[in-house]
């Protein structure tokens, strides 16, 4: 079999599967680490709350005993609920806010970004310099008003975090339309009588994926802090949320007293962070020969 010329990077003479799974041979380190990881925390978050009971389920008179202290695995926190119920909870939580979050960024974004590549004149120029001012604004602040006004339930905070997530994959849809719009593919297309919606799906989204996936991988490890730490600093989801970043704001106060209380949440937190950076770092290296996603 000839060479082929994949997106203007030539490739091997393998067949295209026979080179995926190579590559998965070689580099799969990382990825399958992260995503062990990932798995193994959301089953550790369902066994959590099974062995520990409800993480709303209060009992004062077991306020901040230890770990392995009256049933309690992790120990309690100041109201007496349990620790390993709370971070079960929590991590569900976390998870269902950074998907969300991931989730519509990516569709904005990919939305703002093809339709500027494609689409040039001025409704490329209009696009990218709001994408240019809203990068100039810091999210604190913004996170700190909007709190004020609006109720801390999660689905305002998913909306609030990706109105500061869609940009990057504006910015890297736009960059790689630009260049692939004067390919051949897409000439062909055009004169085959496509429309500018069907070779954005067909011809274009196809050779974003894996740039896609990366950085949305990467985006959910930093969605998973802004989440934890606006709870901690009690702007984000409050009880009867269950918050990763509310009990290590919790165990903040009592952190002499009952460590257990913000160190056992921390380190799930680390670990979930891990586990996305992971996944996007193996999800690169997989790749990085078909795409310019080693680049990023």
């Amino acid at each position: 079999m000839s060479t082929v010329d994949v997106f203007g990077i030539r490739g091997a003479s393998l067949d295209p599967n026979e080179r995926v799974e190579s590559r998965w041979r070689n580099r799969s380190g990382s990825l399958s680490v992260g995503l062990g990881l990932l798995g193994a925390l959301v089953v550790f978050s369902f066994v959590a709350t099974i062995v520990g009971g409800s993480p709303a389920h209060q009992d004062l008179n077991a306020a901040l005993v230890g770990p392995g202290t009256g049933g309690h695995l992790l120990g309690t926190d100041p109201l007496g609920r349990d620790v390993l119920a709370w971070i079960g909870g929590g991590i569900r939580t976390s998870l269902e806010v950074a998907l969300g979050v991931v989730a519509l960024s990516v569709a904005t974004g990919w939305t703002v970004g093809v339709a500027s590549g494609l689409l040039g004149g001025w409704v490329d120029i209009v696009l990218m310099r709001i994408a240019d001012i809203q990068l100039s604004i810091p999210p604190l602040p913004v996170f700190i008003a909007v709190s004020v006004v609006i109720s801390n339930n999660m689905t305002s905070l998913i909306i609030l975090i990706a109105v500061f997530g869609w940009v990057p994959y504006a910015r890297l849809c736009r960059s790689r339309v630009l260049t692939e719009r004067e390919r051949g593919y897409v000439s062909a297309a055009r004169l085959a009588g496509r429309t500018r919606t069907a070779i954005a799906f067909v011809h274009v989204l196809p050779g974003l994926t894996t740039e896609i996936s990366v950085l949305a991988s990467l985006q959910a490890g930093i969605c998973l802090l802004w989440e934890a730490a606006l709870s901690f600093l009690g702007l984000g989801l409050q009880p009867p949320y269950v918050s990763l970043g509310f009990l290590m704001s919790e165990g903040r106060e009592v952190l002499y007293q009952a460590w257990w209380v913000a160190v056992f949440p921390g380190a799930a937190l680390a670990l979930l962070v891990i586990g996305f950076n992971l996944t996007g770092d193996g999800i690169r290296d997989l790749f990085k020969h078909d795409t310019s996603v080693g680049n990023l």
